[in-house]
């Protein structure tokens, strides 16, 4: 008899407890939901006899030039990004460098606070697209960084000095060996970029020329004129929505097999 209730008890505590856990991750969702959801309701509202999918077709409109200008600046920033990463986070991880848990760490410093303070400083009197670029380069730079030298600090060095005794060269090991092993920490750098740079507008505000408006921009500044009009919900809504495709585009292709929970150095 005190074996069942012993039994009975810790079933029991295992229901409370998967109970406990799946409410806790809805009361989760509902409240990153939420907010979703509220504007998308708000977009299909009516103001100046327009509404509905009427305010979705201005977001191919009078905003077609503000996405395209967003993909353009978070193409260019996540191809300069991965020019950048992937040479330094081999160099942290595969070479002898002094204090490179120091280096490592400094590198994260730039996180917006360098951005905002260089090219504001060094591209004030001369705004332009690559200045932007570069701004966003600068600022993102650590989220690029982390997840490819967590990658390569999870690959073992036997990879390498195996194709090296194949008669490799060093070129030919990366791109063959080393790229493809490492790609899901480049897939998840991408992925933090992207989201990132495709939403931000305080650096863009401070950088853009007088020409270039990305939608982020534009939200912020229709919001700051004419409060939060159905149509720039709508423009609003058509960002989170390519946000979240990249996001499970990602888990799609690649999971979640490369979080292992390793120390980065």
């Amino acid at each position: 008899m005190t074996t069942l209730r012993g039994r009975r008890l810790r079933i029991g505590s295992r229901q409370v407890a998967a109970i406990v856990s799946h409410g806790y991750i809805w009361l989760c969702l509902t409240v990153f939901v939420l907010p979703f959801l509220a504007l998308l309701v708000h977009s299909f509202s009516e103001r100046g006899g327009v509404s509905g999918i009427q305010n979705f077709q201005d977001v191919l409109g009078s905003f077609g030039d503000n996405l395209l200008w967003s993909f353009k600046i978070t193409g260019l920033s996540l191809l300069l990004n991965l020019a950048i990463s992937l040479p330094a986070a081999y160099a942290l991880v595969r070479y002898p460098v002094p204090g490179r848990r120091l280096v490592f760490s400094l590198l994260q410093l730039s996180l917006y606070v360098l951005s905002l303070l260089l090219t504001y400083t060094f591209t004030y009197h001369a705004t332009s697209m690559w200045g932007l670029v570069l701004a966003m380069v600068v600022g993102t730079f650590p989220l690029m960084l982390t997840p490819i030298v967590v990658a390569l600090k999870d690959l073992p060095l036997v990879f390498e000095e195996a194709a090296h005794c194949l008669g490799a060269t060093k070129w030919q090991t990366y791109r063959r060996i080393v790229f493809p092993l490492i790609g899901p920490g480049v897939s998840a750098g991408l992925l933090l970029s992207f989201i990132i740079v495709f939403n931000e507008y305080l650096v863009t505000l401070f950088v853009h020329p007088a020409d270039l408006e990305t939608a982020p921009l534009r939200v912020f500044n229709l919001v700051r004129t004419n409060g939060l009009a159905p149509s720039t919900s709508a423009l609003a809504v058509v960002m989170q929505l390519v946000s979240f495709l990249a996001v499970l585009v990602f888990f799609r292709a690649f999971g979640t097999r490369h979080f292992k929970g390793t120390y980065i150095l």
